[in-house]
């Protein structure tokens, strides 16, 4: 058989079967909830038919696996990609996320990291021309179905500049000085989601400091799933925080560290509300459907 009537049996083969693979990747409309697996980073997909939000993108390329399991294979639209802060495990997998999907909208802070990661993933957005917008408490965000309510920071973070200039590509790869990462982790978006009946809060790497404040500023009830701020670290998902939420489902997001995440502290305190803990490390990605 020459070259070209394999060619021919090869696309007349490929139109029998396009359909039947469009008919098994078409979506249904139920709600997923899914903690991809990216190692020791954050990267939470949320799905309802054809419209999808990234919360954050670990800390290599991973997250694409979970977006190519996740979402049709012709679908690459993102109607939403939030960064929750801009450190490396958080951040690093949205520059290719960008590069190789169409992202309708960002939802980032605006401050400045000094890092390759922040470059690059800052010269992409800037390439593609995506609109970035930066949060406060009290903003309300709808995407589809997808019902959001910023619960932190208290005001914008950084100078909104940021999205409008080029920045020069950092010489380091990681955040320089403890103080800067710190400033990151403590001024995380902090969103909660409510899709009908369904409720999450999603925290980034927050502390107690900042847990005290949003349940002293907020009401909520019958939460469903709660992703626990900085992988189990000991300092944030403090007790009193977690009897306020009493939430019935843990997400942590984690994988191999040397920093003992999630710590036993945390797991305890879990444990005292009833709370069904989910880890990455362990069932690897987390999906859960409402």
């Amino acid at each position: 058989m020459d070259n070209r009537r394999k060619n021919l049996l090869f696309l007349a083969l490929l139109i029998v079967l396009l359909p039947f693979a469009v008919l098994f990747s078409w979506p249904d409309n139920r709600f997923y909830f899914i903690a991809c697996d990216v190692g020791q980073g954050d990267a939470i997909l949320l799905t309802k038919g054809f419209t999808q939000v990234l919360i954050d993108g670990g800390p290599d390329n991973k997250v694409l696996t979970c977006l190519s399991d996740n979402m049709p294979f012709w679908d690459k639209k993102i109607e939403l990609l939030v960064n929750t802060h801009p450190d490396k495990d958080h951040l690093a997998g949205l520059i290719e996320v960008v590069k190789r999907y169409q992202v309708e909208k960002i939802l980032a802070n605006s401050l400045v990291v000094d890092s390759q990661v922040f470059s690059k993933f800052h010269q992409q957005v800037w390439d593609k021309n995506i609109s970035v917008y930066s949060p406060q408490v009290q903003d309300k965000i709808k995407v589809g179905d997808l019902a959001f309510t910023v619960l932190w920071p208290e005001n914008r973070v950084g100078n909104v500049s940021v999205w409008g200039n080029r920045l020069a590509l950092a010489d380091n790869e990681d955040v320089l000085g403890d103080k800067t990462a710190e400033k990151t982790n403590i001024n995380s978006i902090v969103l909660y989601l409510q899709v009908n009946d369904f409720t999450a809060l999603l925290t980034g790497d927050i502390d107690s400091k900042i847990e005290e404040k949003i349940i002293k500023n907020f009401n909520f009830s019958d939460l469903e799933v709660l992703k626990i701020a900085h992988h189990g670290s000991k300092y944030s998902s403090s007790e009193k925080f977690l009897q306020f939420l009493k939430p019935k489902i843990a997400v942590i997001s984690v994988g191999k560290n040397p920093w003992g995440h999630p710590t036993q502290e945390v797991l305890d305190r879990l444990k005292s509300v009833g709370a069904k803990v989910l880890r990455t490390d362990i069932e690897s990605n987390i999906k859960l459907s409402y």
